[in-house]
């Protein structure tokens, strides 16, 4: 049995009904509570590495200039100041910083336990967790597209990187998992790059419902699945964000699942995650517990190994 989380950062729960997709409608789901912390909006890096570990950032340490890591000294002192700053401006000076030093910061990962920590867990680019470059990836199609990047090969780009993500979650049902977690990033680069554009923001969400489907389609009798989301996308064309700033995170975090339950709050779903984990008798076994007897010999003539 396996619980497959699908991270789907900024997925809005009023854009969910506004552009009526029951891709994301499991069996139970709704606007869940999250946070603000350095930012008067939900932040990435912080609310993910809360949601995988049920903490806050205080406690996880993923917070202000945590988010982001660089080599050089001077720039990780720096970078505890442009914590507190917006994404965009963050943005903006990290990719001065990159143009005129040749180096760019990592995601901070955080030392405490998570629910991919438990026995036969996997996870795959989860920010503040494991593996910020998919996410550093998205930002720089997100500064290219501001730039000028043809919509065609942004999308090409944005959803290519989705398929990977969302085919990594498919095959892992393939295998004794326990615990499935991956982030994607699409619908919140599709979300501030056309806050101001419904039709091609409904196509990037009908995109990504279909991806949704392919997992649920994928699900064995015993299999659960969790949607869920950091916080949302605020639009020009949508009621609610009338005198909103577009393209700015809405407080309208997402939940769904396959179950009859859903987290309430993104600091339930670890303790979510895991009760259901833990339900299943253990991740299915082939019966077969064997070494792999590699030629190493060979291997050392291929230079392979020294």
């Amino acid at each position: 049995m396996t619980v497959v989380v699908l991270a789907l950062d900024a997925l809005d729960a009023g854009l969910i009904d506004h552009f009526d997709l029951d891709a994301y409608r499991l069996e139970s789901g709704g606007e869940i509570e999250t946070f603000a912390n350095t930012q008067n909006v939900p932040y990435t890096p912080e609310v993910w590495a809360t949601v995988a570990t049920g903490l806050e950032p205080a406690e996880h340490g993923i917070t202000g200039g945590g988010t982001s890591e660089w080599e050089n000294p001077a720039l990780n002192l720096a970078s505890t100041v442009t914590g507190h700053l917006d994404e965009s401006t963050r943005g903006t000076l990290g990719k001065l910083v990159r143009s005129r030093t040749g180096t760019r910061e990592q995601i901070g990962e955080t030392d405490r336990e998570s629910m991919f920590d438990a026995d036969d867990a996997v996870v795959h680019n989860w920010p503040g967790v494991h593996d910020g470059q998919p996410l550093q990836r998205a930002w720089d199609l997100m500064n290219a597209v501001a730039e000028g990047m043809p919509r065609s090969e942004f999308e090409r780009e944005l959803f290519g990187l989705c398929a990977q993500q969302f085919g990594w979650a498919r095959e892992m049902l393939e295998h004794p998992v326990s615990i499935a977690g991956v982030h994607v990033h699409t619908l919140d680069a599709a979300g501030h790059a056309y806050a101001d554009d419904e039709d091609a923001l409904g196509r990037a969400y009908e995109r990504v419902g279909e991806f949704v489907e392919e997992v649920v389609d994928a699900l064995g009798e015993d299999d659960d699945l969790l949607v869920v989301s950091d916080h949302g996308m605020r639009t020009e064309f949508y009621p609610p964000d009338a005198g909103e700033k577009p393209a700015s995170h809405s407080w309208r975090a997402y939940a769904s699942s396959t179950d009859d339950t859903h987290p309430e709050s993104v600091y339930d779903v670890r303790r979510w995650v895991e009760e259901r984990a833990a339900a299943a008798a253990g991740p299915a076994s082939t019966g077969v517990d064997e070494d792999i007897d590699m030629p190493t010999d060979r291997l050392r003539e291929l230079g392979y190994l020294d």
